[in-house]
């Protein structure tokens, strides 16, 4: 979907494989066109039977059998042609809307189900597929049917021939007017299918609070509620598919009684031949066949159109964060500038940052904290272009990062987010994410990779010096050296197999080992203990020295050795300085360094 064209009918996706298409097509034709050849022989051979002529019984049973085989082999490769081109199709389709939702920014994420985002990317998918391959084979085959059967029909008597196919029209009008109501239906199913998919992922990624508080029963009342409804939808939208079969079955046999009705006087007339009348008799049946396919076909385009209305409305959402139009920026080992002048962030009417102003020069550290709620994550976010921001407010090396492209600017970032997120993967894989390296299927699940012949794309990256390095500065050592396979353990779904303290200091080191000029750390150390702090704090000392760090910590004592502290309340700065310049003033700063030293000192006199 990554032209808008595309987005506006489905046929935009087929167009490369055209050609296949065409085979496909005029395979089906050929097939149609061969089928004749059993009728006419069959209609020969009964006319000699009943001229007794049986001598030409044979050849014409030999035809007729040479004709049916060749039916059979163009089939199945007009099958295979058109098939595999709505495959190839749907991986397109798949693969651009996987590419949309990349570029498209966190917010998007946080206000939509990712259950109902992966029914898109599946459910909805896999149904225009089946749309494009069994509905363009059942569309072909009924063309392709109709006019060379109707042909042939006509050739051998043209009044018989228009009297029979008096109820085809009847049954398209009908099929038509039901498949209206099938695409509503499918819609409605699609839609529910959709946030029944989201509360089944969100269930399951919070499987440990929904046991830790006995919510099984709670949760499990509400998955069968939403299950209900979409059985509902889905027996509403059936009732409507399986008229459609019934309808075109009794309407079909109409036209075989016209056949006897007038097709039974030209034989009494000698009108029309024995043979003739076989071969109509022939010639009906094979239209029986695209007819039932009507309406199937016509129901699988009917829920293909309201599957790819779902895909067209995701691939029209519009990234907020607009790739910048302006030059990357040059590649560089100094520690970047950065300067935020009159700042405003408001999301969902809601001002989260108020014209704040500040400057980070190169090589230094700058520390963010605040009371919890004060938009200390939403500074950094903008920081990094990870939230929309108005343009000249947020510059790095004197250039507006509204202006730089996307993939040059977090080029030169390193963030460890708050909520650290790893990947189900081995540790250095995710370390070594940092540097644009690591994959989600390490060598160590060898035998995995054999059963799919992925085993060559896998990279052990355990013993890199980048990844050694990283984790060592994050302060993993001790963590790794009692995990029996080191940085090639495997964690965990989300990192589950991990501590909280201990996912975080990966995080920190996927961070760390991407060597960034700007390094920014969203309260990285919240969940380890005060040693492991402490010694964290020591080897980033090392990392930190001459690179741009901003380091957000609700701990004074990880953050009073940086070069200037920024006091963030309610969207605003409210004071600025070093720690010993803010302690000495009555301020928020100084009453957050109180309020933590008090509550320090009943924790020790209650250990005592």
């Amino acid at each position: 979907m990554a032209k808008s064209a595309s987005a506006r009918s489905s046929l935009g996706y087929l167009k490369p494989y055209k050609p296949i298409l065409v085979s496909g097509v005029v395979s089906l034709l050929l097939t149609n066109l061969c089928a004749l050849g059993i009728p006419y022989y069959l209609s020969r051979a009964v006319q000699a039977l009943n001229d007794h002529r049986l001598a030409e019984v044979p050849r014409e049973s030999l035809l007729l059998i040479v004709f049916a085989l060749a039916t059979a082999i163009t089939r199945i490769g007009s099958r295979v042609w058109i098939f595999n081109a709505a495959r190839a199709a749907e991986y397109d389709v798949r693969s651009d809307l996987f590419g949309h939702l990349l570029t498209l920014s966190p917010g998007y994420f946080r206000d939509h189900s990712t259950g109902d985002v992966m029914s898109r990317l599946t459910n909805d998918v896999q149904t225009v597929r089946a749309m494009w391959g069994a509905g363009l084979v059942h569309l072909a085959n009924a063309t392709t049917s109709f006019a060379t059967v109707l042909t042939y029909m006509i050739l051998i008597d043209w009044k018989v021939a228009l009297l029979v196919i008096l109820p085809y029209p009847l049954i398209f009008l009908v099929g038509q007017a039901l498949s209206k109501r099938i695409y509503i239906s499918q819609r409605d199913v699609q839609a529910e299918l959709g946030s029944l998919s989201g509360r089944i992922q969100e269930d399951l990624g919070a499987i440990h609070v929904i046991k830790t508080y006995g919510l099984e029963d709670v949760r499990r009342k509400g998955f069968l509620e939403g299950s209900k409804r979409l059985l509902d939808k889905n027996m509403a939208a059936a009732k409507v598919r399986i008229q459609l079969g019934p309808t075109l079955n009794t309407l079909a046999p109409l036209a075989i009684a016209l056949l006897i009705l007038f097709g039974g006087r030209a034989v009494i007339g000698k009108d029309m031949g024995v043979g003739d009348f076989t071969a109509f008799t022939t010639l009906l049946a094979q239209l029986v066949w695209p007819t039932l396919t009507l309406g199937f076909m016509l129901a699988l385009v009917q829920r293909g159109r309201a599957s790819w209305t779902r895909l067209v409305e995701l691939e029209e959402t519009k990234t907020d964060l607009p790739e910048g139009a302006g030059p990357a920026l040059p590649t560089s080992v100094q520690p970047a500038r950065v300067d935020v002048k009159h700042l405003t962030v408001a999301i969902g009417g809601r001002k989260l940052l108020d014209d704040v102003t500040f400057e980070i020069p190169p090589g230094t550290v700058t520390a963010i904290v605040g009371r919890t709620g004060a938009g200390k994550s939403t500074l950094v976010e903008a920081m990094t272009r990870l939230i929309a921001v108005p343009e000249e407010t947020v510059f790095i090396d004197g250039r507006d990062v509204t202006s730089v492209p996307l993939a040059s600017l977090r080029a030169q970032i390193g963030y460890a987010p708050q909520e650290a997120f790893l990947f189900s993967t081995t540790i250095a894989d995710n370390i070594a994410m940092g540097f644009g390296a690591g994959t989600a299927i390490p060598a160590a699940r060898a035998k995995e990779l054999e059963a799919v012949g992925a085993l060559e794309r896998a990279v052990d990256l355990s013993s890199d010096e980048r990844v050694i390095e990283a984790a060592k500065a994050a302060g993993l050592e001790r963590d790794l050296a009692a995990m029996p396979d080191g940085l090639a353990t495997i964690v965990g779904e989300r990192g589950i197999t991990l501590s909280g303290g201990q996912r975080q200091r990966v995080a920190l080191a996927r961070a760390l080992a991407a060597q960034p000029r700007l390094l920014v750390l969203d309260d990285s150390l919240s969940s380890v203990d005060a040693e492991t702090e402490k010694l964290i704090l020591g080897h980033l000392r090392g990392v930190l020295h001459g690179r741009t760090a901003v380091l957000i910590s609700h701990r004074v004592a990880a953050i009073k050795d940086a070069d200037q502290i920024l006091v963030i309340d309610q969207g605003q700065i409210v004071e600025r300085g070093t720690h010993a310049e803010l302690i000495g003033k009555s301020g928020v700063y100084s009453e957050l360094y109180k309020t933590q030293l008090e509550t320090d000192m009943q924790i020790v006199r209650e250990a005592v």
